[in-house]
């Protein structure tokens, strides 16, 4: 009975110290009260659904991995909609992967419930809000998306489709001005993750030795 009890708890412990690692490994660049606006164009003729043309996304609550945001768009029969919902960049719960891990570099990836990792196809400099900024974006036969390096905030997008072309770009937003915070943050984040896993594993053997 004590060694199946030993045996338990080293399990649960390497479980949690994965989960640590994971955690650690996902930065988070966004903060409470963080919003970012929008302007959406199109050419063509978009079917029903997609006329919007403007769209703010306020950031409500982070904590961890999981971000719930409040996005407010305006349709171009003048209607405003309101949603709020639930990211989990651990997860892959993007919605329309409006935030994605910050940091990323080429050729790393994020998890996207809906289409599984996600590469990053590219890095570069590009005006965003009147601010040069480092951006990484993904390409697909339609569409290409670029994402804040820092934040991993959606800033830019072009969407070709049979009928309609739809453009979504940054019209303002008030991150730009706290990005050594969030590497500051980001570092404290993985030093803990560090330091947790360490302790984890310092208890794990402290356990196996005293079953000698």
């Amino acid at each position: 009975m004590r060694k199946l009890a030993s045996l338990l708890l080293v399990s649960l412990l390497i479980i949690n110290i994965t989960q640590f690692t994971v955690f650690a490994s996902i930065s988070v660049g966004v903060k409470e009260s963080d919003w970012i606006q929008y302007n959406v164009t199109y050419t063509g003729t978009p079917p029903e659904g997609h006329g919007v043309t403007w769209a703010k996304m306020e950031v409500f609550k982070v904590q961890g991995a999981v971000i719930t945001v409040r996005i407010i768009s305006k349709l171009s029969n003048q209607q405003q909609e309101n949603r709020t919902m639930e990211l989990n960049l651990a997860t892959g719960h993007l919605v329309d992967a409006f935030i994605i891990p910050a940091g990323l570099e080429t050729g790393e990836t994020f998890l996207d419930e809906n289409k599984g990792l996600v590469t990053i196809n590219g890095t570069i400099l590009r005006t965003v809000a009147r601010r040069e900024r480092t951006v990484v974006y993904v390409t697909t036969p339609e569409t290409i998306t670029y994402w804040d390096k820092e934040t991993g905030v959606a800033v830019e997008g072009f969407a070709t489709f049979t009928n309609f072309t739809m453009i979504t770009k940054t019209e303002e937003t008030n991150m730009w001005d706290h990005t050594a915070a969030i590497q500051d943050r980001v570092i404290c984040h993985t030093l803990l993750g560090i330091a947790l896993a360490v302790s984890l594993g310092v208890l794990a053997f402290v356990v196996l030795r005293g079953r000698k």
